[in-house]
């Protein structure tokens, strides 16, 4: 883990990669976006689209109901 944290200190010099969080967070970004590229051409060819968006605003609508105060 050593060796990846000095070469993203190399190549972003930017000031939020001296935090480990952001470390960790650009990491499985780099990870897992290529999987979600070929994920989501597959639901395309499928013809499936539909269904994921559907399923992003669901979530979407949970977390804003979540985040909604109920108690005014």
């Amino acid at each position: 883990m050593e060796i990846i944290d000095s070469i993203l200190e190399v190549i972003l010099p930017f000031e939020f990669i001296n935090y480990e969080f952001m470390k960790n967070a650009l990491i499985a970004i780099i990870l897992i976006s290529p999987i979600f590229a070929i994920l989501g051409t597959m639901i395309v060819n499928n013809k499936m689209a539909f269904f994921s968006d559907a399923l992003g605003h669901s979530a979407l609508t949970g977390i804003a109901l979540r985040k909604f105060n109920w108690n005014k």
